[in-house]
């Protein structure tokens, strides 16, 4: 299937962008490109918030900002769930900025305080840095539940790519030390197999050149990223890797048809189902990796959104 038209479009204006491949910059260089490029924030955003502030969670291997989005004055004694979000961008690139509006998406739609991490980035932070962010931030947020005006017996962890990796692996950390508990997790086209070329076959279908993510860009990034390749055997680099999924929370898996990494995230979704644990799998035909963060553009990409934040909602809101 040849990709839809909007996705066409977009896919063509980014190729002439100048932006890609990734890799004809070092990861520092492309991270000030890509903020050079991306469109001004509007003045007055599209889903304005009861409150928007910033904190910063203080871990061993540094501080780093987390946004906190509320969408509504809460009721008395109600108390929010929470959706923790991770950015995509390759271990490298993203932040709290990128994905304000579809974090603010998610809060309204969703009805739940967003909380935006701005995890730590590579070179400068390699694995398991942004690792051990993730899961300090679902602690932070377990931990300060009620002053943050939050039910933290209704926390969702939720991540695009890279934040996808992040997403699932901090689902298998907190299955292994015991908590806090997770209620339910987006993994939203996520990277989850950080081994060398590994032979998918989206992989050799679409990581050739032309849709976004190109297989050798995935390997520079993770040259970036892992300071040792064997760190990728395991699950806390490549969640893929993980024995058992049994005792993680239910799932949405979103995945991109003309997308390299669309099977590791299929293979995600089946090994849950057989690990018994509730999952629905999606995956969006004549689309690309990164279609969601398009949103405002493309009709797939909204669709997309829309999903995310209804199942949110449902596993929420009961």
């Amino acid at each position: 299937m040849n990709l839809e038209p909007q996705s066409r479009a977009v896919l063509d204006a980014l190729n002439a962008s100048g932006l890609l491949p990734f890799r004809q910059l070092d990861p520092v260089s492309m991270r000030l490109k890509m903020l050079s490029l991306r469109p001004a924030r509007p003045a007055s955003p599209a889903h304005e918030m009861a409150s928007v502030t910033e904190e910063a969670i203080t871990t061993p291997d540094g501080a780093f900002r987390v946004r906190i989005l509320k969408p509504r004055t809460a009721a008395p004694d109600e108390v929010m769930p929470v959706v923790i979000y991770f950015h995509g961008g390759g271990f490298f690139g993203g932040g709290i900025d990128e994905t304000d509006e579809l974090a603010r998406r998610l809060a309204k739609d969703a009805d739940a305080v967003v909380v935006n991490v701005d995890y730590h980035l590579s070179p400068e932070a390699r694995f398991p840095v942004a690792v051990n962010d993730a899961y300090a931030a679902l602690c932070w947020v377990a931990e300060h539940a009620a002053r943050l005006g939050i039910d933290p017996a209704r926390i969702v962890l939720a991540g695009d790519s890279s934040g996808g990796n992040l997403t699932v692996i901090t689902c298998l950390t907190t299955r292994e030390r015991g908590g806090p508990r997770v209620r339910f997790q987006a993994a939203i086209y996520p990277s989850l197999d950080l081994r060398a070329r590994p032979q998918y076959p989206s992989r050799l279908q679409w990581g050739g050149g032309g849709y976004v993510l190109e297989n050798d860009d995935i390997e520079w990034m993770l040259d970036a990223y892992l300071a040792d390749r064997a760190d990728a055997n395991s699950w806390r680099a490549s969640p893929i890797m993980a024995e058992t999924y049994a005792g993680l929370p239910p799932a949405l898996v979103v995945t991109a048809s003309h997308d390299p990494l669309r099977d590791e995230g299929n293979l995600y979704a089946d090994r849950l189902s057989t690990d018994g644990v509730p999952v629905e799998y999606a995956c969006f035909e004549g689309t690309f990796h990164g279609f969601i963060g398009y949103a405002s553009v493309l009709e797939v990409g909204a669709r997309g959104v829309t999903l995310v934040c209804d199942r949110i909602r449902a596993a929420v809101w009961p």
